[in-house]
């Protein structure tokens, strides 16, 4: 189960998730498509919107939602997947302003990730992104239900609360090796996106030190639009990187062997899965600067040959710190968010392993860090209004 769990949840991406799951929506209308496009009237949902209105688009560095279904529409593959901009170029770019007066983009008050596209031709196509990025729900085609594949978020929820933490710490011991080398893929994606955004001087890493100053500059050069591949854990590149790069290099920093490495940062990005589950995938509350960096606290505290109540109270650390810290939308500044969390973890793990815990009581920190967790899942249910008030804000200096 936790194998499957991990698959679900680990994918490879071009850019940020929320503008590249519309953008496959549009490559996939695209094959249903007749004639030339006359218009594309996307709707999703205020999360989805929210992360998408300032972001770098893939190969671009410009942002805006109708850009990006414009591209997407160009050169965009369904067959990619997540992947959908890989082939972004200057020409693309050219083609796409051309085509952006045809395009309307609105969102809904929808809470949970819903994209629903329509492409007008000859024909009429509809295609439904739910639950998940790259999740194809339905497809309609001139008013005739093709294709229906509705899954339920909370099945897949379920399963994922279904195990706990003592599941997730015996599955680390004894991994598949399929998972392994897509662990080991993670690392090398998410970690060559950070060291080349040091060489940038855009970044906010440059002058930040230590290990949160290459989590920050891999974050921002996503965030900035930079055409390179991410391995994105629980929907996100920024916690793919925040759960990834802090234990890799925190372990090579340790002179730890390649297998306890591995098992370390899967540790991190499962752990991270867990709490996301609870969370949902898209929130109020910053999943690279409160979530992965949970998952980046129990990888360290791992690394070190800390206990399993060690790594729970790393975990717990973590949490009990960071959870208010919110999500006003993906943009550059998220690297701070991030580096704000990896430094965090570092200083979990640390406290973790002198037995310092945060106090039951202390908040909303409970006894048991399953608990913890559980009560995340009810105040982040109570912060929904938080993504509807500051749309308004965004992008208006």
């Amino acid at each position: 189960m936790v194998r499957t769990i991990f698959f679900d949840n680990v994918k490879l991406s071009y850019g940020c998730t929320e503008p590249v799951a519309v953008g496959l929506s549009v490559a996939v209308g695209k094959k249903y498509l007749k004639g030339d496009v006359q218009k594309i009237e996307v709707s999703m949902d205020r999360n989805t919107y929210k992360n998408g209105l300032e972001v770098g688009i893939p190969g671009t560095h410009l942002h805006g939602f109708e850009l990006a279904v414009a591209l997407a529409y160009i050169v965009g593959k369904s067959e990619l997947g997540l992947e959908v901009f890989k082939y972004v170029d200057s020409d693309a770019v050219k083609k796409a302003y051309e085509l952006k007066d045809k395009i309307e983009v609105k969102y809904t008050s929808d809470m949970y990730l819903h994209i629903r596209t329509r492409l007008l031709g000859e024909n009429d196509v509809l295609v439904e992104i739910t639950d998940s990025h790259d999740n194809i729900s339905r497809i309609v085609v001139d008013g005739e239900e093709i294709f229906n594949n509705q899954s339920s978020a909370n099945f897949k929820k379920d399963i994922i609360k279904s195990i706990n933490l003592s599941d997730i710490f015996e599955y680390v011991e004894a991994p598949d090796n399929d998972v392994i080398k897509m662990v080991s893929d993670a690392i090398q994606y998410n970690q060559n996106i950070s060291k080349i955004g040091l060489e940038k001087e855009i970044t906010f890493g440059k002058v930040l030190e230590g290990i949160p100053r290459y989590v920050a500059s891999g974050v921002d050069m996503r965030m900035n639009g930079a055409l390179l591949p991410v391995m994105t854990v629980a929907g996100s590149g920024n916690q793919g990187i925040s759960c990834t790069v802090p234990v890799a290099l925190y372990a090579d920093e340790l002179g730890a062997s390649n297998d306890i490495k591995l098992r370390a940062v899967l540790l991190s990005i499962l752990v991270t899965i867990y709490i996301k589950a609870y969370t949902g995938a898209l929130t109020p509350i910053c999943g690279a600067g409160s979530i992965a960096s949970a998952g980046a606290a129990a990888g360290i505290t791992y690394l070190q040959n800390g206990s399993h109540e060690q790594i729970k109270n790393a975990i717990n650390n973590v949490l009990a710190t960071l959870f208010g810290m919110t999500c006003d939308g993906a943009k550059r500044s998220c690297a701070l968010k991030a580096s704000i969390g990896t430094q965090m973890a570092l200083n979990a793990a640390k406290l973790s392993l002198n037995d310092i815990n945060v106090p039951c009581g202390n908040g909303f920190a409970a006894k048991d860090v399953e608990e913890t967790i559980r009560r995340i899942e009810i105040l982040t249910n109570s912060l929904r209004n938080f993504d509807e008030n500051v749309i308004d804000f965004i992008g208006h200096c």
